[in-house]
This record gives structure tokens, C-alpha cells and sequence, in this order.
């Protein structure tokens, strides 16, 4: 494998002779002028859909009915799992744009700009919206289990819980024995922290832990939808649209979380075996750990969350009727139901463009 080595120095944190195990080591600022451009563009994005949701009831989109009844129908009041998602997502980008930003200015990198990205806006902020954005669609499935299936929307959710509490209390505890601690530079920060280790280790469970149960929730969606009555009898395309719109923003973020898993283990892995070597500073740790995995998820959750909280219990264009039980469904008339479910897929907001 590829053996780089690090030769940069700068005000606030030094680094010498870092052997990179994963490709070429790039220099902070070479680092931080490519993050800085993705986080950018993903806080345009964020604020753009952040001020979409947020303003649901006083744009156009929504005059005021004359039933108190459908107004209830068309939009949600208060927080939700999507405005909370766009929150959390948007105050992750700025933190990370400032880090980088600070990468950039001094090509170093030092407490500062490490305690801001790898442990607030990746250790905490990311992973906590990436976690809201799998509990959505757990609710909204959760609308079409069925006897078998009610353990595993209990289990779940506090699995989903429990991997936050740790990932957090874990991030907390790592940034206060950096920022507290004798270490004058990251570089042996990494190489000699225990704290360090246990939160590698911690982080690299959880993103796993959750790519594993995005893999579940997709296969749950996957078999609802192929068990509809009607399912068989439409158009492929039409099947393809389905299935695109919602199981392949699940497949991509289970996928990159299971990247980030991978790449935190071998690096937890490279620090037992030979501290002096590290896999986060090379291109390979920066491309596969840290601007993919953020990059994709974020924009597969604001294309799944596209859509405002009009329909309690509907995913972003596909009414209830999808996610009601088979026995549900057969009372009323499933081709009834299934077309108005492709003229919502076909919709796209229309009639509520930003």
C-alpha cells in the first residue's frame, strides 16, 4: 500500500513525518479547500430547504382553507423529524465550514480546527442528523407494520438511541482530554490518546450499528411496496420510480455510513498495531471517511425529506394509502389508491416551487 508522508508546518499544530497507510497525505490546506467547498455547497442547499420547510405555512402554497380540518391535512405546526433534520444538518455545515476555513488559513491542523470537525460537526452534529433522518423513515413505515414487526420498531429506535448517547458522551469526553491535555500537537494527540482510541472504536460501532439498520428499514420499505395488490400490474417504469424514490437514498446512506464504519476500524486497528502510522491523513481517509460519507447522505436525506409535512404519515409524496396493512388497503379501492400514488410520485411540488 501507498506509504505518504506529511512535511507541512504552521502556527497552532505541526506535524513531521506522519507515515499515511492510506495514499499520499495531503496538506491541510489542500484538505481544507476541498471541504470547504462541499460544505459550502451543502449549507446553500441546507439553508435553501431549511427556510422551505420552516416557512410551510406562510408561503402561497398554503392559503388559508375554509375547514380547520384541512388546513391540518396540509401542513404541520412545530418542530419535526424533517425541520429538525434540516437544523441539525445546516448547523453541521457552518461548524464544518468553519473548521475548514480555519484548515485553509493556517494549512495546520491544530485543536481548534480538529475539535470543530472531526469531533462536534462529524462526531456529534452529522452523526445525530444522519440518526433523525433514519428515525423519519421508521416512523413512517412503522404506519404499515404488521404483528411480527412490532418488536423491531420498539428495538430499533432505542438501539438508534443508545449508539447516540455513546457516540456523544465519547466525543465529549475525547474533546476535553484534547483540549485539556499536555498534547502540543494532534498528530500525538492521536498516536498516544486512550480517549482517542475508545472513541474510534465507538464511532466505528455506531456508524456500523446504523448502516446495518438503514439495511433493514430498506428492505421493509422494498417488501411493503412489492406486496401490493396492484404492484404487479404497473408499468416498469413506473415500478422503477417507486423503488428509485424511495429505497435508493437508503441504499447510498446505508452504504456510506458503512464506509465511515470501515475506515474508523482500520485506522482503530493501525493505532494498536503501529501507533506511529495513521490513516487520517492520507487522500484515502479524506475521500472515504470524511467528505463522502458526509456529502452523500446529506444530499440523499434532503431529496428523500424533500417534500413539507403536509400529510401526517405520508413519505414525502406517497399518501398513506401506501403504507396503510394489506387488510386496510382491500376495504377501499387499491387501484384507486395506487394511481393517486403515482400522480403524487409525479408531482414533485409542483405546485409549490422555491
Amino acid at each position: 500500500m501507498w506509504m505518504g508522508e506529511t512535511e507541512y508546518d504552521a502556527a497552532g499544530g505541526a506535524d513531521f513525518g506522519i507515515a499515511s497507510v492510506d495514499g499520499p497525505a495531503l496538506t491541510p490546506k489542500i484538505s481544507g479547500i476541498v471541504g470547504l467547498c462541499l460544505t459550502s455547497f451543502l449549507w446553500v442547499i441546507a439553508s435553501w430547504r431549511l427556510l422551505y420547510h420552516y416557512s410551510g405555512w406562510c408561503s402561497k402554497c398554503f392559503q388559508r382553507p375554509k375547514e380547520e380540518e384541512d388546513m391540518n391535512h396540509l401542513r404541520t405546526d412545530g418542530l419535526t423529524t424533517k425541520r429538525i433534520l434540516h437544523g441539525l444538518l445546516w448547523t453541521a455545515m457552518v461548524v464544518e465550514g468553519v473548521a475548514f476555513a480555519d484548515m485553509v488559513g493556517t494549512n495546520s491542523s491544530n485543536k481548534l480546527n480538529y475539535t470543530l470537525l472531526d469531533i462536534i460537526g462529524r462526531g456529534i452534529l452529522e452523526f445525530s442528523t444522519f440518526i433523525i433522518g433514519t428515525v423519519h423513515w421508521f416512523n413512517i413505515i412503522s404506519q404499515a407494520r404488521t404483528g411480527e414487526k412490532r418488536l423491531a420498531f420498539t428495538l430499533f429506535p432505542i438501539i438508534l438511541a443508545i449508539v447516540t448517547i455513546g457516540v456523544t458522551v465519547s466525543s465529549t469526553f475525547e474533546a476535553i482530554a484534547l483540549l485539556n491535555g499536555d498534547y502540543e500537537t494532534v498528530h500525538e494527540f492521536r498516536a498516544n490518546s486512550q480517549i482517542h482510541r475508545i472513541t474510534l472504536m465507538v464511532e466505528s460501532v455506531g456508524w456500523g450499528v446504523h448502516a446495518v439498520i438503514v439495511t433493514i428499514c430498506m428492505n421493509m420499505v422494498y417488501k411493503r411496496i412489492s406486496s401490493l395488490p396492484t404492484f404487479s400490474q404497473v408499468r416498469s417504469q413506473a415500478k422503477r420510480n417507486i423503488i428509485n424514490k424511495m429505497v435508493i437514498p437508503m441504499v447510498f446512506c446505508a452504504l456510506s455510513y458503512a464506509l465511515r464504519s470501515g475506515f474508523m476500524s482500520a485506522d482503530f486497528a493501525s493505532r494498536i498495531v503501529s501507533p506511529e502510522t495513521t490513516f487520517e491523513a492520507g487522500v484515502g481517509w479524506w475521500v472515504g471517511n470524511c467528505w463522502v460519507p458526509t456529502f452523500v447522505p446529506s444530499m440523499m436525506l434532503l431529496y428523500s425529506i424533500r417534500k413539507r409535512d403536509r400529510e401526517p404519515g405520508s413519505i414525502d409524496g406517497v399518501p398513506e394509502t401506501l403504507l396503510q396493512s394489506p387488510q386496510a388497503e382491500a376495504l377501499g379501492d387499491p387501484f384507486l389508491s395506487f394511481h393517486q400514488t403515482f400522480r403524487d410520485f409525479e408531482d414533485e411540488d409542483s405546485t409549490c416551487k422555491t
